[in-house]
């Protein structure tokens, strides 16, 4: 129900219980008034009727008297002896009068005789209507001794019912009238409220352009106006809000780390991208317990824990048995949002596998590295510790004892050199100087280099590389790559065995093929011949004296190089060695 009907219903009670009030008090007083004017009306016609009688002296007949007097007041007349018969009454014909009660026994009557006047009111026992009498005494010498007049009630009651009606009309249009007043006073009063409300369920809609119209200087138009005032700053706080939360979801969505945040009983309320990635979880998790999402025992020890003690925990390592990805697990309490009750949880999924793989190569590497040098080194001591125990008077075997520690010497070195060059690769201190090089002739120069350094094991060294063969490339760097890859295709090669350089163009992005017709590589180590220190055949390597470095040292340098090295190839059927080089700028090829 709308304001302006209960405003105007209690307006209507008021004044309908108001106006009921008045007129039961109005017909009160009405009915008074006319009784009190009827009764007045009955003394003084009762006082010119004992006139009359008097003045009409002993002679008169009293029956004659009566009916002419009830003609001229309006009324019935009766008088009466001073014995109470009745004289004369013009209700009754005179031959009735014998039969009528004796009358100094009536209330009126016996009131006028002690007082001069009396009044009652009563059902007449001759003729069954009831009357207003009113009785006077005559002193005199005729033979009526009280005069009456009566009135019949239902006179008096018509009367009273005419005024009574007359009031209740004008109350009834005085209360349309205040209907009208009070309508046009309420619409006007709570039109205002109306507008604000109308404007406050447009904005509750989603329409946050309402504004709550106001006029005036009242109250009703300060309240439009603190309305107002207060939309402003809800859009303003809205508007906020709304930034706070898009900046929370976006911070949330570019997270790497997995996040839950978990109510006090144990049902997830948030979960980033992120989380669900990790652990590849199909479902919506907010509303869902977490051990619905996770059903990692130690996740859940340490969200108890965090809860039971109030304190960070962040000591636990979770692999995710899918991905086989390690998290470090971040437990944080969160303060409570309810005085006494506990508050929730934030749980942090912190990827470390990386972290993980770089231990496990630090400590592959550091065991390589001890075992390349153990090997060289356990050889030198062995030959010095034989020339020192007088193996320096057999001139034959020192000098080749001197020998093989030089050669060991040598391995050591070039390890040393090797393992310097990746680092510096590696950790990017190595400076490139990036120029238009001819990757045609640094092929040629390269192989005819190593076909005269190995030409004792008759693997023939060949280029295919149309001339110019342009590449953005660092020379010495680009020389470097061809060197390992060409003297590794020697070296694990068969005599009558060929290593061949070819270069041609994909898509714009200058393509070296190195590839020999060698032992080859099995299909399980095709992705490991890049890392450090992997050999296929430890012992021929070693035999052949490379240092394990060689490829990691070429897959570095294609890296800075903006370009990439794969390889092709099948055991006893040689391999093939593919450089791709970043497009030329400039390059209209």
């Amino acid at each position: 129900m709308k304001i302006r009907h209960k405003l105007l219903l209690i307006l209507l009670a008021t004044a309908t219980l108001t106006s009921l009030l008045i007129g039961i008090g109005s017909a009160y007083i009405l009915r008074s008034a006319v009784r009190e004017r009827f009764a007045e009306r009955l003394r003084v016609e009762s006082g010119l009727l004992s006139a009359w009688v008097a003045a009409a002296g002993p002679a008169q007949d009293a029956e004659s008297v009566a009916i002419a007097a009830a003609k001229a007041l309006g009324a019935r007349v009766t008088l009466i002896g001073a014995d109470g018969r009745v004289l004369g009454d013009s209700a009754r014909h005179l031959e009735d009068l014998s039969a009528m009660e004796n009358h100094l026994s009536r209330a009126e009557v016996m009131r006028a005789a002690r007082d001069g006047i009396g009044h009652a009111s009563r059902v007449s026992a001759s003729t069954g209507i009831e009357y207003f009498y009113t009785a006077r005494r005559i002193d005199g010498a005729g033979p009526v001794r009280f005069a009456r007049i009566a009135l019949p009630t239902a006179e008096v009651q018509q009367v009273e019912s005419h005024y009574v009606l007359l009031s209740i009309a004008m109350t009834l249009v005085a209360l349309l009238a205040l209907t009208g007043i009070a309508y046009a006073v309420v619409r006007r009063v709570s039109r205002p409220i109306e507008r604000m409300s109308l404007a406050a369920d447009r904005t509750t809609a989603g329409d946050l352009t309402a504004e709550v119209p106001y006029d005036g200087t009242d109250e009703v138009a300060n309240l439009g106006a603190s309305v107002d005032r207060m939309r402003a700053r809800l859009l303003e706080k809205i508007a906020e809000l709304d930034a706070d939360r898009s900046l929370m979801a976006s911070v949330l969505a570019g997270m790497k780390e997995g996040l839950l945040l978990i109510g006090p009983d144990r049902r997830i309320e948030l979960a980033n991208e992120a989380f669900r990635r990790i652990f590849d979880v199909p479902i919506e998790p907010t509303g869902r317990r977490l051990a619905e999402v996770i059903r990692n025992p130690a996740v859940s020890r340490d969200l108890d824990r965090a809860l039971a003690e109030g304190g960070e925990v962040h000591d636990l390592v979770l692999e995710a048995a899918d991905s086989g990805r390690s998290f470090e697990v971040h437990v944080t309490p969160l303060p409570s949002r309810i005085a006494g009750r506990p508050g929730g949880v934030l749980v942090l999924f912190f990827d470390v596998t990386r972290l993980q793989a770089l231990e496990s190569v630090r400590r592959e590497f550091v065991a390589d590295v001890s075992h390349e040098l153990r090997t060289p080194l356990t050889s030198i001591t062995a030959f010095v510790e034989t020339l020192l125990d007088g193996g320096l008077g057999d001139a034959e075997n020192s000098v080749r004892f001197l020998e093989i520690v030089r050669k060991h010497a040598d391995r050591m070195g070039a390890l040393i050199d090797d393992l310097t060059d990746l680092s510096l690769i590696e950790t990017g201190a190595v400076e490139l100087t990036m120029e238009d090089v001819d990757a045609a002739e640094v092929a040629r120069e390269a192989a005819n280099l190593l076909g005269q350094k190995h030409a004792s094991r008759e693997v023939a060294v060949r280029t295919d590389v149309p001339s110019p063969f342009l590449v953005h490339a660092d020379r010495r760097r680009l020389e470097q790559v061809l060197l390992n890859l060409i003297d590794n295709g020697i070296k694990f090669n068969h005599p009558g065995g060929s290593v061949g350089v070819t270069g041609h163009v994909e898509e714009r992005r200058p393509v070296l093929v190195v590839e020999d017709t060698g032992i080859g590589i099995p299909a399980d180590s095709l992705q490991k011949v890049f890392n450090r220190f992997y050999r296929v055949d430890k012992a021929r390597s070693r035999d052949m004296g490379g240092t394990g470095l060689g490829l990691a040292i070429v897959k570095h340098l294609m890296r800075l190089h903006g370009g990439s090295v794969r390889v092709e190839s099948e055991p006893g059927r040689g391999s093939r060695f593919i450089l791709e080089f970043p497009p030329r700028r400039n390059d209209g090829r």
